[in-house]
């Protein structure tokens, strides 16, 4: 692992992406520690625990770094980012529009990155609207700022940040390593991690909670993780077979590859997306303070573990359609001379493609979604109390840190090291 370390920082082009991310990374840690001004940060996680609940407001800062907790600049994270592509995810296949700008290349992705923007925005200011509202009826408020005044720094100072946040992680996929909205989020997810397992520890060593629930939750760690890393590398090869053509004295195809067909191609987009939609009735019911709506959308709830289970379902099948379209390969297998040994070319192999990859879908959002339910589940019998990074988390952290690590052997591979050639990759595949 050293060696491959010294590898990876000796190739001067991944040695700055890899230092510009951690950076970026670096500086969405100190923004998560600046409160905005005129509020009483010793007593905000108390007060929005007691508004949203104990388990949205973990669920929530679980994505915000702990940033919500301190009513930081980055106090809403990249949630309002993701609820904008999420919307516009759902909006293309709906209006022709959309649709035609997705089709034009990088212009017309160009331009839809920027109504994702501007959603961004209005969403920011809105969900920065209700937090002040409820720091303000918390009473947490400086009294000798004028309300107006505090509420409008409040709601610029968020939103500001929110936006900051967008720029670094484009920035980050851009000049860095990994994606940088995900990257974000793991490194919040990271940063909770030791509070997390401390207080786990305090509860077992204080006899609130059996050992034996202990070695339990890290056995089902290194479940999760082991089986995390089985489903995102997963795939089924579709056997390829090209025909023989001659064009004068050469003679082309009569080769025979593959086409991967991945078991989780959504990767931890289900994940996320769920999970910040499921955000939204929780704080719709913490505003109008409804107790009764609050015990239905709290996470743990029965009406929420099946709403994430069929979020999770509706966005893996909704996100492969987008990455993977049946028709459109078969038609270009058919116009390279390429088919699929014992199916016939055309609409046949559109309809094989189709089945193959629904049945693999199936596993892959059976897995995520239990996966996701399982820490409820576990923390239900256990007892262990206040304990919210389970299964999601870990999800998002193996599914990111699997791209990352994917990306560091791509930018390798291209530079043709003799010592990843030769060798074994990060994870465990021969390169080359």
């Amino acid at each position: 692992m050293l060696g491959q370390l010294r590898t990876m920082f000796a190739v001067e082009e991944l040695r700055k992406r890899i230092l510009f991310t951690i950076g970026m990374l670096l500086i969405f840690r100190l923004g998560s520690h600046i409160p905005v001004p005129g509020v009483d940060t010793a007593q905000v996680g108390d007060v929005l625990s007691d508004m949203f609940g104990e388990g949205l407001f973990e669920f929530i800062g679980m994505f915000t770094g702990g940033a919500l907790e301190q009513f930081s600049l980055f106090a809403l994270g990249v949630i309002p980012y993701i609820n904008a592509s999420i919307i516009f995810s759902l909006l293309i296949p709906v209006f022709p529009k959309l649709k035609a700008l997705q089709q034009q290349g990088r212009e017309g992705r160009r331009k839809l990155t920027q109504y994702t923007r501007w959603t961004t925005v209005g969403l920011a200011l809105m969900q920065a609207y209700g937090m002040t509202m409820v720091v303000s009826r918390g009473g947490l408020v400086d009294p000798d700022i004028p309300v107006a005044l505090f509420f409008m720094t409040s709601v610029i100072a968020m939103t500001a940040g929110t936006i900051f946040l967008m720029w670094i992680g484009e920035r980050i996929t851009e000049n860095g390593i990994g994606s940088g909205v995900s990257m974000i989020i793991m490194a919040g997810i990271v940063a909770r991690f030791p509070a997390q397992l401390g207080r786990t520890y305090l509860q077992i060593s204080e006899g609130a909670v059996s050992p034996f629930w202990g070695i339990g939750l890290i056995v089902v760690f290194v479940a999760v993780i082991a089986g995390a890393v089985v489903v995102q590398q997963g795939q089924r090869k579709i056997p390829i077979q090209y025909a023989k053509r001659t064009s004068g004295r050469r003679v082309y195809g009569g080769h025979t590859t593959h086409l991967p067909i991945r078991v989780n191609q959504g990767g931890v987009i289900p994940i996320i997306f769920a999970s910040a939609i499921l955000q939204l009735p929780g704080s719709i019911a913490s505003w109008t303070g409804q107790d009764w709506l609050m015990r239905y959308v709290s996470p743990g709830s029965l009406p929420f573990l099946l709403a994430y289970v069929m979020l999770i379902f509706f966005f893996t099948y909704f996100y492969s359609s987008l990455v993977f379209d049946p028709a459109d390969i078969s038609k270009n297998l058919r116009q390279s001379g390429g088919f699929v040994p014992g199916v016939r070319p055309g609409q046949p192999t559109a309809q094989y493609l189709s089945r193959v990859s629904g049945r693999l879908l199936l596993v892959g959002a059976a897995f995520l979604a239990f996966v996701a339910v399982m820490p409820y589940i576990f923390t239900s019998i256990s007892g262990i109390d206040e304990f919210y990074l389970g299964g999601t988390s870990l999800l998002i952290l193996v599914g990111v840190g699997i791209d990352t690590i994917m990306q560091i052997e791509a930018h390798l591979v291209m530079r043709q090291y003799e010592s990843l050639v030769k060798g074994t990759g990060f994870l465990g595949r021969r390169a080359g």
